[in-house]
């Protein structure tokens, strides 16, 4: 048989095992927000949030944030990225900048429900006297497959606003 004769047949075999491949391509988006400090206000005052206690204050915050999101029929990975502001809500006038730059992983059975996520980056960092300073980064891993879900996380932060934020804001 001359490779002319084999040709076609190689062709729809390229093209079926191709067809899987192609169907796993994945899609990508952006969306983008923002949160206005007149947001924050709003909901400060009419529904007690807020981002921080200060103990004489709380922290209010407005962002932009950025999310490039690529989904496969497994998976979806969030690129987040946000610039803003911690302001004290006693005196709005005082406030420092607040960013982040972290990405969320999501994992899915063939039934689309959620096996697992996990985050990593600088979830939030401030600026302090032309200094970059974290406030909360790590890496945390959720595994909903189990009964109850299993984490484990690494972030660099803890439950109470940073002593630091506060000081810079008075």
């Amino acid at each position: 048989m001359s490779r002319f004769a084999v040709l076609p047949f190689a062709l729809i075999l390229l093209l079926t095992a191709a067809l899987p491949v192609a169907a796993a391509t994945p899609v990508h988006s952006t969306t983008t927000g923002t949160f206005t400090l007149a947001d924050a206000i709003f909901e400060y005052e009419n529904f007690d949030v807020y981002d921080g206690d200060c103990g004489d204050f709380v922290l209010l915050v407005d962002f932009d944030v950025v999310r490039n999101v690529t989904t496969w029929p497994d998976r979806e990975i969030r690129h987040v990225h946000y610039e803003g502001h911690f302001y004290n809500a006693s005196d709005t006038s005082k406030s420092i900048v607040r960013n982040g730059d972290f990405a969320l992983t999501f994992r899915f059975d063939a039934a689309g429900d959620l096996l697992g996520l996990t985050s990593t980056g600088s979830y939030e960092y401030v600026e302090i006297d032309g200094h970059r300073v974290p406030t909360i980064a790590g890496r945390s891993a959720t595994d909903f497959s189990s009964d109850p879900p299993t984490n484990q996380t690494t972030p660099h932060s803890s439950l109470k606003t940073p002593t630091f934020v506060c000081e810079a804001l008075r």
